[in-house]
């Protein structure tokens, strides 16, 4: 079973091309919110932090561009993406898609191992919730939830299809905008999900990860509403 948090972080191998590590770091620089949504990514600065040419910068960030995670100006350079509520909605939608058809795969994948990394999965984000933490990280930490259940539908296609549209979702989302309320509620509904799981109830499952992203798409969508009619 991976360890901690590899479902976003994966440590450098062996086959690994300067290309494929400039990528993995400025990713996990958007995941530590070193780099913000909005901001511009300046091509030097960013090979002085990572200690590399600026070439495999750039291509990184053609391939986070392909990924719809930055875009980029004729004769300005790259920016880090912003999340729009058209947007937001669209990826909800196919994420509670995704989600809610591995259910069957997922329950009939179950083992006492995998239930026991979702288990983890889910303490690591209810704690992260419990103390203050800043929310970047307890984004990710729900990430890894969700990971977790999906992984056991073992459905690789799947799996890198959800990863990216969390990834989509949550780095181009500005983490000030998430509400305590949501938060604590989020965790809760973890807990009645892996309830569920445990119980191999495929049809409450469904019902309970629809509900979850329904609510969670609501929310994001609202508060990134609230911030546009605050901006005009």
């Amino acid at each position: 079973m991976a360890k901690k948090g590899a479902d976003l972080k994966k440590k450098q191998g062996p086959l690994e091309s300067p290309v494929d590590v400039a990528f993995r770091k400025i990713k996990e620089m958007m995941y530590h919110h070193e780099i913000v949504p909005g901001q511009k990514l300046l091509y030097q600065e960013l090979a002085q932090k990572l200690n590399m040419s600026v070439t495999p910068i750039v291509q990184a960030l053609n391939r986070l561009q392909l990924l719809n995670i930055v875009y980029a100006e004729r004769n300005k350079g790259f920016y880090v993406g912003e999340a729009d509520p058209v947007e937001a909605k669209e990826l909800f939608i196919a994420r509670e898609a995704l989600e809610t058809y591995v259910v069957p795969s997922v329950i009939e994948n179950l083992t006492d191992k995998r239930i026991s990394a979702i288990e983890r999965a889910m303490k690591e984000h209810t704690r992260g919730v419990s103390v203050p933490q800043y929310r970047r990280i307890l984004m990710i930490k729900d990430t890894n939830f969700h990971l977790k259940i999906i992984e056991c539908a073992e459905n690789k296609v799947i799996y890198n299809m959800c990863k990216l549209l969390l990834e989509q979702i949550y780095l181009k989302y500005r983490p000030e905008y998430m509400r305590e309320p949501r938060l604590t509620k989020a965790a809760e509904e973890h807990e009645i999900i892996l309830e569920s799981l445990k119980k191999r109830d495929v049809r409450k499952t469904k019902r309970l990860v629809k509900q979850h992203i329904k609510k969670g798409r609501e929310h994001v969508v609202s508060s990134l509403l609230e911030d546009k009619t605050i901006e005009f």
